[in-house]
């Protein structure tokens, strides 16, 4: 029965013929396949037609010598790593530095040792195959990732339509035609605020997955952020008061207008005021700070609740993460923080969440008042 692992291919690159032979007589007790070149373009070419396991190569040829072939070698367009072991005479520091900066991945003196350079070449192709594996379980998990994209965006774009019906129909149904009791119009409010926040939520996994494909096209426009903060307030005060929660405001009296898009700014605002009153306790305190600079404006939210860990605060603004905020503060999951950062930063700002004197935590966007 034939082996079903391929013997490692070695390309060995000399112009001396006697010390090809030589080279592939002690190497060939290990069962290799061997192939030859007597120089450095013989050897560029063996390597274009198939991509040897491992090079041992003559520094000293006419022509292309072996420093300029590895040089060629590492800088080919490939994934994948091909060891070079230079087989060379010289033995200055400076020959062995300009080696290293060629790329070569080692070097044995000539005459070559017997059991030397079969232990280097071993060691070389065990490097190799690590690496190969590496590579083929890279592109496995991008396979995976991008499956997981492709259902992610079927799942929403399949969702869209019920959430939003679900949504017209509880505003249909609390409409002044249809006699309703206080009950009843409570849990009809609550309906269309959760559709709402679904079709919010399903909206900025879209968007996100048109920035992560470079097709996300944003409306400049010069913008206040202080009526956009505090029309998003006033949105958000009866979800606040259901959950005993105080909203306050901290306003300039000067506009602080920033270049950006209104849309997308208003759902970052709406975004981190929503996770603040998520996580502040009944009786608690959700403050809104607007700054203007000279060449700033900052967006400051601040809540009173569990706060996130010093090593999780950066974690949070990443795609899908799921942090434990400290006490009963449940998983925060990082989708809406994630739609943040994207927005924020492709307005040429930033964001960051820091923590607090006392409970809770701080989360601060910083954007450029000019164009980005």
């Amino acid at each position: 029965m034939a082996d079903p692992t391929p013997r490692p291919n070695l390309l060995i690159v000399d112009d001396d013929p006697t010390a090809r032979q030589v080279a592939q007589a002690i190497l060939s007790i290990d069962n290799y396949d061997f192939r030859q070149a007597v120089g450095g373009e013989a050897a560029l070419d063996e390597i274009a037609k198939q991509e040897p396991d491992l090079v041992l190569l003559d520094v000293m040829m006419p022509g292309i010598d072996g420093f300029e072939v590895c040089h060629r070698i590492r800088s080919r367009p490939t994934r994948a790593y091909v060891p070079v072991m230079l087989l060379t005479a010289l033995d200055s520091a400076t020959d062995l530095a300009r080696g290293l900066n060629a790329g070569a991945d080692d070097f044995i003196s000539k005459p070559a040792p017997r059991i030397e350079l079969r232990a280097r070449v071993r060691s070389l192709l065990r490097i190799r195959r690590q690496h190969l594996e590496l590579v083929e379980q890279g592109s496995r998990l991008e396979l995976w990732a991008k499956q997981r994209e492709d259902l992610v965006r079927m799942v929403v774009h399949d969702l869209r339509s019920p959430v939003t019906a679900i949504q017209l129909g509880a505003s249909t149904l609390l409409g002044p035609e249809h006699k309703i009791g206080p009950a009843v119009r409570r849990d009809l409010e609550m309906i269309r605020e959760e559709a709402r926040r679904v079709g919010r939520y399903l909206e900025e996994m879209l968007l996100l997955a048109r920035q992560e494909e470079g097709k996300l096209s944003l409306s400049f426009e010069t913008v206040d952020l202080t009526p956009i903060t505090q029309e998003t307030l006033a949105s958000l005060r009866h979800v606040a008061g259901a959950r005993g929660v105080r909203l306050k405001e901290v306003l300039p009296q000067a506009p602080a207008e920033v270049h950006g898009d209104p849309a997308l700014l208003r759902r970052v605002v709406d975004n981190l005021v929503t996770n603040a009153i998520k996580f502040s306790p009944a009786n608690g305190t959700v403050e809104v700070h607007i700054a203007r600079h000279k060449d700033h404006a900052v967006l400051e939210v601040l809540d009173e609740g569990p706060g996130v860990p010093e090593q999780a605060r950066s974690r949070i603004f990443e795609k899908y993460e799921i942090v434990k905020v400290r006490e009963a503060g449940g998983p925060q999951t990082g989708l809406g923080l994630a739609f943040c950062r994207m927005v924020v930063e492709a307005h040429g700002g930033t964001v960051s969440c820091h923590g607090r004197k006392g409970p809770g935590s701080r989360f601060i966007v910083t954007l450029p008042a000019g164009a980005p």
